[in-house]
């Protein structure tokens, strides 16, 4: 029989942007009497907001890692890498791929996402793999490559901009090609937003094709009508698939397997689970996929862990309405949107920059 410690545990499963403000607070969790320990198979967060840049050359690749297994030691907390395949709720377990298990008294789930995919493509989430595609571009030179991007949203538009910067930088020859199923790119964004990224990938030499669903095959995609794409890159941005451990652990989801979440970010299954992130269904929706959300969630799941295991009120999360996002465009200029209002030039791009390495210096 294994007994529990006598400090209660706090789990943090998975270390994505919900999680952060946790464990930039784990001192502060030790010193109030709680055991901390960190879930991931990876020891760096990967920051999404500079993915791109990252992919393009703008930011080194180190510059948007977060030390994540620092931030929950240095604290006094505990790393474990591993990746989480079932939860037993009632036994208050998470069980690891390999079978090791872990105890908690309350978890937070921030697991993220990826884009599905298929054939040979390269996902775009998790974002890391855009490191990966950076080092095939250039290995490849100058030499001769057809890129295809799949999926017409922020995510596919960001990269296929940035992908046509890199390849330019670095004298590559080829195609490039952003397919999209709906009529328009960025469908979730106002019109104004639509027509700048449409006039500004025809600018950089990629090729749009809307309206046309995407087969993916190996080395090639094949479109409604028919058509063939061949390409030696597919890239694929449509649209993320969270993991499947909340369906396999019988914990109740939303329609595409999201953990449910009510308004304090908790669990129905059992008032000490709690997530945060792309993982999960806030009260039965998904939330825009961008990171501005998981990072508002942050302060909730710290407060509302803590409260679950003291037996004190729980603290509301209310999304907001309008947020701000900036898409590097690959030429310098930034794409601004914030609810139907939209900028583009020098500016947004600085501002962009701005915001994204004060976030990461902040966890440093």
């Amino acid at each position: 029989m294994r007994e529990r410690p006598h400090r209660p545990t706090i789990a943090l499963a998975g270390g994505g942007h919900a999680n952060l403000f946790s464990l930039r607070r784990t001192a502060e969790l030790t010193r109030r009497g709680f055991e901390v320990v960190l879930v991931d198979p990876s020891e760096h967060l990967h920051y999404s907001g500079m993915a791109t840049g990252v992919l393009s050359g703008a930011h080194a690749p180190h510059e948007n890692r977060i030390d994540i297994r620092r931030l929950v030691e240095r604290g006094g907390g505990r790393f474990v890498k591993g990746r989480v395949a079932q939860v037993l709720h009632r036994d208050r377990t998470l069980v690891l791929k390999d079978g090791r298990t872990v105890l908690y008294d309350a978890v937070s789930f921030c697991l993220g996402s990826e884009a599905r995919a298929g054939g040979d493509a390269v996902p775009v989430k998790p974002v890391a793999n855009l490191e990966d595609v950076r080092n095939r571009l250039l290995d490849q030179g100058s030499g001769s490559l057809r890129v295809l991007v799949v999926g017409g949203g922020a995510a596919g538009c960001e990269v296929a901009a940035n992908v046509a910067r890199l390849r330019r930088a670095a004298g590559g020859k080829g195609e490039i090609r952003l397919v999209e199923a709906l009529p328009n790119l960025l469908p979730a964004s106002p019109k104004s937003a639509r027509r700048i990224m449409a006039q500004r990938l025809r600018a950089s030499g990629v090729g749009v094709t809307l309206g046309q669903k995407a087969t993916l095959q190996p080395g090639a995609a094949v479109l409604e009508d028919g058509t063939r794409i061949e390409a030696g890159l597919i890239l694929a941005a449509t649209g993320v698939a969270p993991p499947d451990v909340f369906l396999r652990s019988h914990l109740t989801t939303g329609d595409d397997g999201a953990l449910w979440v009510n308004r304090h970010l908790q669990s129905p299954n059992d008032e000490r689970i709690f997530g945060g992130g792309d993982a999960v269904s806030y009260r039965g929706f998904r939330l825009p996929q961008f990171g501005v959300f998981a990072v508002r969630q942050g302060p909730i799941l710290y407060h509302n862990l803590q409260a679950a295991l003291r037996d004190e009120p729980l603290a509301p999360y209310k999304p907001q309405r309008h947020y701000l996002y900036i898409l590097d465009l690959g030429d310098a200029t930034g794409l601004a949107i914030y609810g139907p209002l939209t900028l583009r030039g020098r500016f947004p791009l600085r501002l962009k920059h701005h915001i994204d390495k004060s976030f990461v210096k902040e966890f440093s």
